[in-house]
């Protein structure tokens, strides 16, 4: 594996904070700052249902822990290279936001969209090196419900980076989602959060760093949302 060249790395550099807002539930920017208890932890989800939107997981029941499952299945939507194909944040966004605050969220983030597609990411996709750009729910916490209504707290964190320019790193976040009930389906009426915490690394990393979570990850799949 090589070391992030000269020329990708201030590309990446540059497009870091744009993407982790991106991959961490499509902030707005507006940091969260005050304690919060402890998030529920992450435990399998049953299995569900087929229907999606453009490519989004949509079928999740009007209840606090559908309210959770569906946050968790659209944080994970959007921390995908999928989303670096034309047209489709847009998509995925319309799948999911309220119209009302869709434009908003597209405003605020196809920025980023465009700075990962440009930089070492979306580069090393085209020349068909292995990425990883996935979301990693770690706990929620129903922080209100009734029905049609729900506040959704989420903590986890974003893995990003490729075989070559990009060594694998991890960035973790803390997401507040509010959802309304639309169309048959939840939708983000506004989503807002910021960086950490960040827990101390217990581990210390092995010859290969990062780069060896590639290899991990591509055999692995997600855990889900469940009370």
């Amino acid at each position: 594996m090589s070391g992030r060249s000269p020329s990708a790395a201030p590309l990446w550099l540059r497009g870091l904070a744009l993407a982790a807002v991106l991959v961490l539930g499509l902030l707005i920017g507006r940091a969260t700052s005050s304690p919060s208890p402890p998030p529920r932890t992450a435990t399998p989800a049953r299995p569900g249902t087929a229907r999606t939107v453009a490519g989004v997981p949509v079928a999740f029941p009007d209840t606090a822990q559908g309210a959770a499952e569906a946050t968790a299945a659209y944080e994970q939507s959007f921390a995908s290279p999928e989303i670096l194909a034309p047209g489709a944040l847009r998509a995925r966004i319309e799948a999911v936001a309220m119209p009302a605050y869709a434009g908003q969220m597209l405003a605020a983030n196809s920025p980023g969209e465009r700075r990962i597609a440009a930089g070492p990411i979306g580069q090393g996709l085209a020349a068909d090196l292995q990425t990883i750009y996935a979301a990693v729910p770690i706990g929620y916490r129903v922080e209100s419900y009734s029905p049609g209504r729900a506040r959704i707290l989420t903590w986890g964190f974003t893995l990003l980076g490729n075989a070559s320019a990009v060594e694998p790193t991890a960035y973790f976040g803390l997401t507040h989602t509010e959802l309304l009930w639309s169309g048959g389906q939840w939708r983000i009426a506004e989503t807002r959060g910021g960086f950490g915490p960040t827990p101390r690394l217990g581990t210390k990393p092995g010859p290969l760093g990062g780069y060896r979570v590639l290899g991990i990850a591509r055999r692995l799949r997600s855990y889900g949302l469940a009370p």
